[in-house]
């Protein structure tokens, strides 16, 4: 081995070591070369060549940053942890976030996807596999409000340099964990606000129930209804479980209903108008994700959604930017109300 190849070497084990530590500025050329005892020249070729094979690049005036790729090939991937990646808006979403990091980073990256079905023992036989050879970054949909038993994983891989960031909110026992979220609380706050404003009085609501969004959606629904003075009673609301007749009874005696996504409000409008039960025209109905079950077939349900793929396009900036070691922050993303 020249010495060419064997600082090479140690500074790419440096490299990794840097990773883990979340310090992205190299040394100086200088303590560079005082550090393995060789000349501005030999130091000058090995840092070309490490960028070359993208681990580090130059600013003006401001010395060598890590990318935030791993001088070990294999482990420069990103994972995504979804509960069905292969229904409803998730096979679209997939697809741009591959996209979006594709486009938008210098660096080559693979994504692969992993299906937990909303079960803790599966995600965890995941997050086993993982910690053999951990990616640089896990977005993971959390998938229930309970305490994640599986925080002693996402806390192991976290310490081999792989980050974590939830979608749809975090666990109650992991509240440090970043996480990217939709204003669900805010959205439905406004909407029955609106509604109250156009005379609507009611209102009923019928939700999902099985993350930190879902229950915020909840939330919002209930104080608006709250701060107006209006019955908030459970007749007034239903969770996705309850009886198929219970949700549709609901929605024939409601003047306006809001639906916690299309998904779940597409058979009920669908059945109920089908049988003449309800008018569209007549009956406001609303829900969110503005997906295709809300523009299938002979009628539209408003639904909400955020503006051009902003989901998509966040979720692959934030990971981008912590592979590049940038601050780990939650963010909230605003639906764009009609």
């Amino acid at each position: 081995m020249t010495k060419q190849e064997n600082i090479t070497k140690k500074i790419k084990k440096e490299i990794s070591q840097r990773l883990l530590s979340g310090k992205m500025a190299l040394p100086t050329e200088k303590e560079l070369c005082e550090k393995y005892s060789c000349s501005r020249q030999t130091i000058r070729k090995v840092l070309s060549n490490l960028k070359e094979e993208k681990l580090i690049n130059s600013h003006q005036g401001s010395g060598y940053y890590l990318t935030g790729l791993n001088p070990d090939a294999g482990r420069n991937h990103i994972c995504l942890l979804f509960a069905r990646p292969d229904e409803y808006i998730y096979p679209s979403l997939i697809y741009d976030i591959e996209k979006n990091i594709s486009s938008g980073s210098d660096i080559p990256l693979s994504v692969s996807v992993s299906e937990t079905q909303s079960d803790f023992f599966r995600e965890r036989n995941i997050l086993k596999d993982l910690l053999k050879n951990p990616p640089l970054v896990i977005l993971s949909e959390c998938f229930s409000l309970m305490d994640n038993p599986n925080h002693d994983l996402y806390e192991a891989l976290e310490k081999k340099g792989c980050s974590v960031i939830f979608l749809y909110g975090t666990y109650r026992n992991m509240p440090d964990s970043p996480s990217i979220t939709e204003g669900a609380y805010d959205a439905a706050y406004n909407l029955v606000m609106q509604l109250h404003i156009s005379g609507y009085r009611r209102i009923s609501g019928v939700f999902k129930n099985t993350n930190p969004q879902d229950s915020s959606m909840i939330s919002g629904f209930i104080s608006a209804l709250r701060d107006l003075d209006l019955d908030f009673g459970k007749k007034r609301y239903v969770i996705e479980d309850a009886p198929t007749s219970d949700i549709r009874a609901l929605c024939k005696e409601s003047d306006a209903v809001l639906f916690g996504s299309d998904e779940l409000a597409y058979p009920h409008v669908k059945a109920l108008r089908d049988k003449k039960l309800i008018n569209l025209k007549e009956k406001k109905v609303y829900s969110f994700d503005n997906s295709y079950l809300s523009q299938v077939n002979s009628f539209r349900i408003k639904s909400f959604s955020h503006r051009g793929k902003t989901l998509s396009y966040t979720i692959a900036k934030r990971i981008l930017s912590t592979i590049k070691g940038q601050p780990k922050v939650s963010i909230v993303l605003p639906y764009q109300l009609f």
